[in-house]
């Protein structure tokens, strides 16, 4: 029996690869190029919680479709539940707990679009324009340096997480298969 799941991941691999060679392609637009890379950090992530439950689903851990693990952490108290050990899971859990780890930037970026708070740090839902006016949408301007350069959504950043998730991806296929 094929699991049912594998074919997720690869969707959402290849559209995030998909969505980043067209953000390669977009020339002075920012606002489309900030649209495409956003769409692919979702892609991944869709992609990285499809891996989350190809492994559970490897490792029959009995999960209803619907009740797939959320986190790392998840799959790997399933594991425990189960009575059995995966050295696949708990990597994904030390990566998840890692805030160095390329997953920490990928989290952090997919956090930020995932989460409709606008209230940012402040806890104020509105903000203010420069001519006193409240605005229920917060302006942003997308070339300024407002955000970090560490944090920023760049076409690298999304490239490297693609390829660090894609490369963890066969690593942990190609040794589940050695099993």
């Amino acid at each position: 029996m094929s699991n049912p799941y594998t074919g997720t991941v690869a969707s959402a691999l290849r559209k995030a690869q998909l969505l980043l060679q067209s953000s390669a392609e977009v020339d002075d637009t920012p606002l489309l190029e900030a649209s495409l890379l956003e769409a692919a950090v979702l892609q991944l992530w869709r992609g990285y919680r499809g891996f989350l439950a190809e492994q559970g689903y490897q490792m029959q851990l009995g999960f209803a479709a619907g009740a797939e693990p959320q986190t790392a952490q998840a799959l790997a108290n399933l594991v425990a539940q189960r009575g059995k050990f995966s050295g696949e899971a708990s990597e994904l859990v030390n990566l998840a707990e890692n805030p160095d780890s390329w997953f920490a930037g990928l989290f952090a970026a997919w956090h930020k679009l995932w989460v409709l708070s606008a209230s940012g740090s402040s806890g104020h839902a509105q903000s203010t324009t420069s001519v006193g006016v409240q605005s229920m949408i917060p302006v942003r301007q997308l070339d300024s340096a407002e955000v970090a350069p560490e944090q920023a959504l760049t076409r690298e950043r999304v490239q490297q997480w693609h390829r660090s998730l894609s490369e963890l991806i066969q690593r942990q296929r190609a040794h589940s298969q050695e099993w």
